[in-house]
């Protein structure tokens, strides 16, 4: 009997365990431009990463979760010093999937957002 509790327990958690998945979202920037891109920094609702540099031809690869709902935001440097902003699209909260953000030649930024309604 006493094996027996434990052996159902031990499902129990691994039921509950399997139902809870945080709604994430990866994120993929990449660099289409000749020349690498620095100070590179995305703000998303609830928060922001970044990193230094990018390489000319490189990505650089994130995940992380949207907390509220608001407007995404890119901003780096560009080779020449000069500072860029770029407004993406809406994040909306618990949304998951994936987001490309493309550094284009001529400092432009493209969105791609894959995304779905999170549980």
């Amino acid at each position: 009997m006493r094996g027996s509790g434990r052996l159902v327990a031990m499902f129990g958690m691994l039921f509950l365990l399997a139902g809870c998945r945080s709604p994430w979202i990866q994120c993929t920037i990449v660099n289409h431009e000749d020349a690498p891109v620095s100070l590179v920094e995305v703000n998303y609702p609830g928060g922001s990463f970044g990193v230094q540099t990018i390489a000319a031809g490189a990505s650089y690869h994130y995940r992380f979760h949207s907390l509220s709902t608001d407007t995404l935001s890119l901003s780096f440097t560009d080779a020449a010093r000069q500072s860029h902003t770029a407004t993406g699209p809406e994040l909306k909260q618990k949304q998951e999937g994936s987001l490309g953000i493309d550094i284009q030649p001529g400092n432009r930024v493209t969105w791609t957002p894959a995304l779905t309604s999170g549980h």
